[in-house]
């Protein structure tokens, strides 16, 4: 017979493993689980309504676009928040943390598909920009702002 401390170590390591294992599986993966960070599926092709869309929604979140919004990869920036500089700062270097997401488009015949990375990046003087890519941290976010995008295309179609 197993002592009670054997029990719950096992029950213990057991959920630990099993947490583990489930957070392995997801980690950074979007719905269509092609290694994005998050995603979704619009059922429409107006490939401008969509860009334009994608556009307004990240500029409501306070993002502003970093280049050209014309082709299939639109990048967007915003200065982090207190606790982005504390996560992926450096003490050493009194530049902001950035948030750099990155949407791309693809066109799926009658349906769209929309890939968001995110970026977190923050510029050094010295060894140039230093780029980290939260995985799950803050995804739920950015797949309620693609939600809001799909939302808001499916209803004008």
């Amino acid at each position: 017979m197993k002592s009670p401390l054997l029990r719950l170590f096992s029950l213990t390591a057991l959920i630990l493993t099993g947490a583990a294992l489930s957070s392995c599986s997801t980690v950074g993966l979007g719905p269509s689980g092609a290694g994005e960070y998050s995603g979704t599926t619009i059922n429409s092709s107006n490939l401008a309504l969509i860009r334009q869309t994608t556009v307004a929604v990240f500029a409501e979140k306070g993002f502003r676009l970093d280049g050209s919004a014309d082709y299939g990869t639109i990048r967007f920036v915003k200065e982090g928040t207190r606790s982005a500089q504390i996560a992926w700062g450096s003490n050493m270097n009194d530049n902001p943390v950035m948030v750099r997401p990155e949407v791309q488009i693809n066109s799926l015949g009658p349906k769209t598909q929309l890939i968001c990375n995110v970026y977190m990046t923050q510029e050094s003087t010295v060894y140039g920009e230093n780029v980290k890519q939260p995985h799950l941290t803050g995804k739920a976010g950015y797949s309620s702002i693609l939600s809001t995008i799909r939302k808001r295309v499916e209803a004008e179609e």
